[in-house]
Formats: C-alpha cells, structure tokens, sequence
C-alpha cells in the first residue's frame, strides 16, 4: 500500500514539472520577431607564429646500419720521435771451432817464396849491372853515385835541359875537379863543346847550378866569363876542360846527369 502511494505521489510531482515548464501559446514577445543579422567583415591578417614547442624526449636508438665504403688514403704524417733503444740482446752461441793449421807448412812455403824471391833480385840486379857498364863504356861515365850519359846530340840550352828531365835528370854541373875530368872525357869522346848546368839566368854575374845554388867550384877560362854581346848566360866545357860563358841559344851537346 505504501508503494503505491509513493508511486502516484511521484507522478503528480512530475505532471507539475511538465506543466510549468510548458509555454504559452498565447504570450508573445519582442524577441520571437526579431531576426539576428550577422556581418561578415574582411578577414584579419595572419597573427605572429607561435613559439616552438618544447623538444619532445630523445626516441630510442636506431638499429646499427651497414657497413659503409672504405674511404681514400689520408696523407703521411709526420715521423714520429725515435724511440729509446731496446734492451741488449742475449749473447749468442759461440761458433763452431776451425780446424787446426799447419805452421810448419806455412813457414815452408813462405822460405821457398822468399828465396825465389831474392835469386829473381839477383839476376835482375847483375843484368842492370851489365848494361850499366856498358852504357857507361859507350855514351857515359860514373863518378861515386853519380851517372853522367850524353846521347851526342846538339841542343839548345832550354830544349837539352827538358830532355834531361823527362828522362829524370838534369844537365850536368861540375861539383868538383873529378866530376869536371868524367865530363871533359866524355866532350873529348864526341868532340863537341857540351852545356854545363850553370847559368846566370837569374841575376846577371851570378851563377847557380841546376837545384838555384849558387856554385863554389869553378874552372873558367883566363878573363872569363866576360858575357861578351850582353847575352852570354849559359856555360859550355870545352875539350881542355875550361868553362866558357855562351848564349844559350847556341847549340851544344847535353850531358845528362842522374
């Protein structure tokens, strides 16, 4: 009974709802004629952008992509510093042993070439011996070390003292009264008056032998050297032994001296 109550209370409370809450027909008012007119105007212009956003968060890594082309040589660069030395290596094994010489056979051997040695000496120094005597019996003479050799021929002065050079020698020059004798035989041989190596080419009046010393034996002719024309700077040996002064340009025989 109770229930039923409540229900019909509850449906004349909505009936009142409805009943106030519909219009009525025969109210009017202002607004129901009155249509709203809306104006279009131009369009405004477009406003400043926005600000950027905030950066999102950092996504997760990608997976690791291929492998890419191998790239062009770079240039050398610059050597680098020396390094230190290293550490001193371990000693090696000794060698294997030579086998023993034989001295005896060596000693031999070294006495028989030494002995072959001295007699092939030997015969060449008696050969040289022979054809010194003899060279010295036909163009020459020896007097203690020296060698005094003539080939006969006439000279001028400057072209028999090259001869004697390139042959090793020089023109000969009297140091003494034996040297001056070997030198007068060999004049008396041939017959020709001979050039001596005694010039005063240098300075006038002042005679030096072929090494420019000036030379304390003489063995002029009476009233000589007298440089008759003004131009007598060499000496010639006569076949009396006597020195003369003459013009080197005369021509006379050259005695070499080695």
């Amino acid at each position: 009974m109770q229930s039923l109550q409540l229900s019909i209370i509850l449906m004349l409370e909505m009936f009142i709802i409805v009943a106030a809450s519909s219009p009525d027909p025969n109210r009017s008012t202002d607004k129901e004629n009155t249509s709203s007119v809306v104006a279009c105007g131009a369009a405004g212009a477009n406003g400043l952008p926005g600000r950027d956003g905030r950066d999102g968060k950092e996504g997760p890594k990608g997976e690791k992509g291929d492998l890419g082309l191998q790239g062009s040589r770079g240039l050398q660069g610059p050597l680098g510093k020396v390094g230190p030395a290293g550490l001193k290596g371990d000693k090696g094994s000794a060698g294997a042993k030579g086998e023993k010489g034989s001295s005896d056979d060596s000693g031999l051997r070294l006495t028989e070439l030494l002995k072959l040695w001295n007699e092939q000496l030997n015969t060449l120094q008696d050969n040289f011996n022979k054809y010194r005597k003899a060279l010295i019996f036909s163009v020459g003479k020896e007097v203690g070390r020296k060698l005094f050799v003539t080939n006969g021929l006439e000279y001028e002065y400057e072209s028999a003292k090259r001869m004697c050079s390139e042959a090793g020698g020089v023109i000969a020059a009297p140091r003494n009264a034996i040297e001056n004798r070997a030198l007068q035989e060999i004049v008396l041989k041939h017959n020709k008056r001979a050039f001596l190596g005694i010039t005063d080419q240098g300075t006038e009046g002042v005679y030096t032998d072929p090494t420019g010393e000036t030379i304390t034996y003489t063995n002029w002719f009476p009233d000589e050297p007298n440089d008759a024309n003004g131009n007598e700077d060499c000496t010639e040996l006569s076949s009396e032994g006597k020195w003369n002064d003459t013009s080197c340009t005369n021509k006379r025989i050259a005695i070499c001296e080695f």
